[in-house]
């Protein structure tokens, strides 16, 4: 497993269901652990509760009901050095500091980018 014992889960949120099973492919693939919930909503419930479990939130930035940029906002108010990496057709969209993988992407820029971004964060 990539991640460390201390760090946990990737937590993935998507709301193409198509999507979101492509990218816990994978991941899980890599070794990674991985968590997945439909939206932002969702997402940050699930992060409450798991705090501990995540090591990072991956996310799509345009989804209904809580957009990713407002999610990573929710996230970081509760743990300001939690890594974020946005996954967008358009990156523009969701440049803000945090990273983002274009839409498309092959699985292995997107393993090769959380591992960048887990790497950021634990040094």
């Amino acid at each position: 497993m990539h991640t460390d014992e201390r760090r946990g889960a990737i937590l993935v949120v998507e709301d193409n269901d198509d999507i979101r099973k492509g990218v816990k492919a994978f991941l899980e693939s890599a070794g990674y652990t991985v968590i997945c919930a439909s939206d932002g909503v969702v997402g940050l419930a699930f992060f409450k509760q798991n705090r501990a479990a995540i090591a990072l939130v991956l996310s799509d930035v345009m989804m209904p009901n809580m957009n990713g940029l407002e999610l990573a906002d929710r996230v970081l108010e509760i743990d300001k050095r939690l890594p974020v990496l946005f996954m967008s057709g358009n990156a523009y969209n969701a440049d803000r500091g945090y990273g983002c993988v274009q839409k498309p992407f092959r699985g292995s820029e997107l393993v090769a980018r959380v591992g960048a971004a887990l790497q950021r964060a634990a040094a």
